[in-house]
């Protein structure tokens, strides 16, 4: 996959999982940065004010590049960790997972909560529709009428958007393109008399 197309979550997803008298309840979703994820974290606190834990991890950024885990008070590595794991293995960037553990009681042991911990984030996962995200950058590009159309065509084929386009002496043109394919395509058009405003020095 290049590297401005990734996989992240459409929606989120739930799922539950009993271990020993133990709840745990599982929820992914995606998040576009760190801020959203707190504000979704803070939501969960208020609802499950009475759980004992509320573990999770998140990746963020095209490449998975950003990523944070925690055990929110369970044993070093037993609870962030293994949720990190489900959500790298699967792929996905842009995603979190959060799993609030009900104690029942009963002591699982540093093993039995890696495996309860990574399951119950794999189950809510797998409940989590997943699809392909285009990384995709501004771009504004006059040219003369005539190359309107090839233009356009051009940028739908480079599995870009057109914005919108406005007609007058020249065609303005605002575009949407996938971030790895700009710097092709300034070049290709430039060469054909087009020009880009926004990136143009003294304009």
């Amino acid at each position: 996959m290049s590297r401005d197309r990734y996989l992240t979550l459409a929606g989120p997803g739930e799922a539950s999982l009993r271990d020993r008298a133990s709840r745990f309840l599982a929820h992914a979703f995606p998040i576009t940065d760190e801020a959203a994820f707190q504000a979704e974290l803070s939501r969960m606190a208020r609802d499950h004010h009475d759980a004992r834990h509320l573990c999770y991890a998140w990746v963020l950024d095209p490449d998975g590049g950003r990523k944070r885990a925690s055990d929110a008070g369970e044993p070093q590595g037993t609870a962030g960790r293994p949720i990190l794991r489900r959500i790298e293995a699967a792929g996905l960037t842009h995603a979190a997972v959060v799993v609030v553990r009900y104690f029942g009681g009963t002591l699982l042991g540093k093993g039995g909560l890696i495996r309860a911990y990574g399951e119950a984030a794999q189950l809510a996962l797998q409940a989590a529709p997943v699809v392909t995200h285009v990384a995709r950058a501004r771009l504004v590009v006059v040219c003369d009428h005539a190359l309107a159309g090839p233009l356009r065509a051009a940028a739908m084929d480079a599995d870009g958007i057109v914005v919108n386009t406005r007609y007058s002496e020249r065609c303005s043109m605002e575009l949407q393109l996938p971030t790895s394919s700009l710097g092709a395509f300034r070049e290709r058009w430039s060469a054909r008399g087009a020009s880009f405003p926004d990136q143009d020095p003294g304009k």
